[in-house]
């Protein structure tokens, strides 16, 4: 297969919702993705042995509770409009057992074979909306999750996951937490303001509580600030290719690193910009599959 029919081929696995590691080779992604196709097909397998299967040795899903390709199929618009895929690949199961009170669903999987299921609370079998959540909504935030875990990015990982949602904060303020230690650090300064006020009332001790409120307030302030910067690229990424002829830009950066959506705001003009893809191109699948897919086809329709 010849370099051209490669990259077509890697551009209608993106379209599926795989996507390649950053510096991998067509060859490699086209290797790796056959790794996935067997680790999805040992799964099955095992499901349909047993009935059961373990997945990374955290959790149990059982063959009955897969959820029904329709009600993945829910997510398809949404991600097809967004970020231009439709992955129809990744598994879904419901959980029965215990899970939080507010926890609506997640992806688990492993980047470096492209494996990947998505695990959602029971409450959705019977219901499209629990609570705060939309199921269709939900599942798509768990797709792109799926295909954007091999860019090993987490810094705006979930704002792009987020976009899946209608709802204002959701889009805006999603990204704020994106690293398990940072629902520690904002919660945990809370409780030991809350420690220091009962100790000060209820003994003979008397203590300053301001630094405790100060203490409370700092990580929260950070993550807002970080969550604002972050956007800030994006939206300033966002802009810039749209002067540069770019009528729908999201695909590309929903497909580009942290460090790439940072470059591309600070470019000075279109010609810059061609410049940088041809660069990308010759050294990233991604960005030879984005100028295909993307760049390509918006030059063709014009």
């Amino acid at each position: 297969m010849n370099g051209e029919l490669l990259i077509q081929r890697a551009a209608e696995l993106d379209q599926q919702g795989f996507l390649p590691l950053p510096g991998e080779t067509p060859e490699a992604f086209l290797e790796r993705f056959e790794q996935s196709e067997k680790a999805y097909s040992q799964f099955q397998e095992q499901l349909d042995n047993a009935g059961t299967a373990r997945l990374f040795e955290e959790f149990e899903v059982r063959n009955e509770d897969r959820i029904p390709d329709g009600i993945i199929a829910e997510a398809a618009e949404k991600t097809k409009t967004l970020y231009g895929f439709e992955n129809a690949r990744v598994p879904g199961f419901f959980l029965s057992g215990k899970v939080g009170a507010l926890w609506g669903g997640c992806m688990i999987g492993d980047p470096d074979n492209g494996f990947a299921v998505m695990l959602l609370r029971s409450s959705f079998r019977n219901v499209s909306k629990w609570y705060l959540y939309e199921r269709s909504e939900l599942i798509a935030h768990e797709l792109c999750h799926a295909m954007r875990q091999s860019l090993c990015d987490v810094r705006l990982e979930e704002y792009f996951a987020y976009q899946t949602g209608r709802s204002f904060l959701r889009r805006n303020f999603g990204n704020c937490f994106i690293r398990e230690i940072d629902a520690v650090l904002f919660i945990l300064p809370t409780f030991l303001l809350l420690g220091a006020t009962v100790l000060r009332e209820f003994t003979r001790l008397w203590y300053p509580l301001w630094p405790f409120w100060c203490l409370a307030a700092a990580y929260p302030l950070f993550l807002l600030l970080r969550n604002f910067s972050s956007l800030r690229k994006v939206r300033k990424a966002e802009k810039k290719l749209r002067l540069f002829g770019i009528e729908h830009p999201g695909p590309i950066l929903f497909r580009s690193t942290f460090e790439e959506i940072s470059a591309i705001g600070t470019m000075g003009n279109k010609e810059d910009f061609q410049h940088f893809l041809e660069q990308m191109c010759s050294k990233e699948l991604r960005w030879a599959i984005i100028k295909l897919r993307f760049f390509d086809q918006e030059e063709q329709e014009l």
